[in-house]
């Protein structure tokens, strides 16, 4: 009798084990229920925008032009296109822990592309001002004249989407007239699918000299290690690469590897008389701290096909944080070094040499825009302009330009295009 009495705690133990058991179980599975219920409502709403979005996208809008109407369009898409994979789980993890950051969840992202449909619905350009290729993205680029027409060169990226995941393999090219409607060529200079710039393609910046146009740019490798290249054209539409090798990588002060992720990227070329300089953007080591900053680096030609290291520039301003598109330009004798501050958008600061003895105002008094980046400084017909790249949520970039001038102080003064 004892066996049998000593198995009834037993036995009532394990009765309730699995009641709680099926109690979890069924709570369990009437959360998963709520989420799957949850799930088709938001893909339901998803499949209801689109086809609100198809009848947008071809209705007759006076006063909106066919090319505003199928850039929004596209990006409003490809909105939807996210958070319809992020919600069903196939968009890739992410290369790096910040690969989705800055993205709202799918209801966050359903909820901004039904606002914005919502504008384009109306008859208007919910990115107004804003040039973007229908359902893409710009980021640093490149202008030249050529003939009366402003060519633009640019980063070419999928609307909505990290560069770590969606690469970023060849240059996108639109022409303007105004500097405010454009018309979309076709891409140039694609990736390899062997060499040091296999993996992508950045930051391109073109000049004319000698009757030939050279395009100096980021190319990128499988490590996400950076080095300068160069292709030049005859027209700006063909482009054939210098080299199988780069034209420029940091000199021995700065911190490079072909093996792992390596900042030398971002050019941009100055004609100084007869000399030529490469700024770009580098990182270093201090020999005093031993703390890692990152800088601009400096290289110098006589024929821009090859380059003697002159070193680097220290911005007290960005020792945390890449001093991103560096772009120099000479004004009634100064030199100014405009370039992204990640905290405060596009400032400069200016020297008397074009590599020593830059110097920058503390603070908000060297910004030129708040929350912009990769601005470039452009003179057409004797009006100087600054370009940028506006931001919005969910990786959405834009291409703007604005008017430039300097006041009586030589500070930086810009204002919106004329209408």
């Amino acid at each position: 009798m004892p066996p049998l009495f000593g198995e009834r705690p037993r036995f009532f133990l394990l009765l309730a084990a699995f009641c709680w058991i099926g109690a979890g179980y069924a709570q369990s599975s009437a959360a998963s229920t709520s989420s799957t219920v949850e799930q088709l409502q938001l893909i339901t709403r998803i499949a209801r925008l689109r086809l609100q979005l198809q009848a947008a996208a071809y209705r007759q809008c006076n006063g909106l032009p066919l090319a505003a109407q199928q850039k929004a369009a596209g990006i409003i898409a490809e909105l939807l296109n996210r958070a319809e994979q992020r919600e069903l789980q196939v968009l890739p993890k992410g290369r790096f822990d910040w690969s989705w950051s800055g993205f709202d969840q799918p209801d966050g992202m359903v909820g901004y592309a039904d606002s914005l449909l919502q504008v384009l619905a109306a008859g208007r350009d919910p990115f107004e001002g804003k040039f973007a290729e229908p359902g893409g993205h710009v980021v640093d680029h490149a202008l030249i004249e050529k003939d009366g027409k402003h060519h633009l060169f640019y980063i070419r990226g999928t609307a909505a989407t990290s560069w770590a995941e969606f690469p970023t393999n060849n240059f996108g090219h639109a022409i303007s007239t105004n500097l405010k409607d454009w018309t979309i060529e076709e891409p140039v200079l694609q990736a390899p699918e062997k060499g040091w710039d296999n993996y992508q393609v950045w930051a391109p910046y073109i000049l004319r000299h000698k009757g030939k146009y050279f395009m100096f740019y980021a190319g990128v490798n499988n490590n996400v290690a950076q080095a300068i290249g160069l292709a030049t054209s005859d027209d700006l539409y063909h482009w054939e690469r210098y080299s199988d090798a780069p034209v420029i990588t940091t000199g021995r002060w700065g911190i490079w590897d072909s093996g792992q992720w390596s900042d030398c990227r971002d050019p941009m070329v100055l004609q100084d008389g007869d000399t030529f300089y490469c700024y770009y953007t580098a990182q270093r080591k201090d020999t005093v701290s031993g703390r890692i900053e990152p800088c601009v680096g400096i290289s110098s030609s006589t024929d821009l096909y090859h380059w003697k290291d002159e070193g680097f520039i220290r911005l007290e301003m960005s020792l945390d944080t890449p001093p991103e598109s560096p772009f120099v330009v000479r004004h009634d004798g100064r030199y100014y070094l405009f370039y992204t501050s990640y905290r405060y958008g596009t400032v400069y600061a200016t020297s008397a040499h074009p590599v020593k003895g830059w110097r920058q105002e503390a603070g908000e008094g060297s910004v030129v825009l708040p929350g912009v980046s990769a601005s470039e400084v452009y003179q057409s017909k004797g009006q100087w302009y600054l370009s940028l790249i506006s931001h919005q949520r969910n990786g959405l970039h834009f291409f703007e330009i604005r008017r430039m001038s300097w006041d009586k102080a030589g500070r930086v003064r810009v204002e919106p295009l004329k209408k």
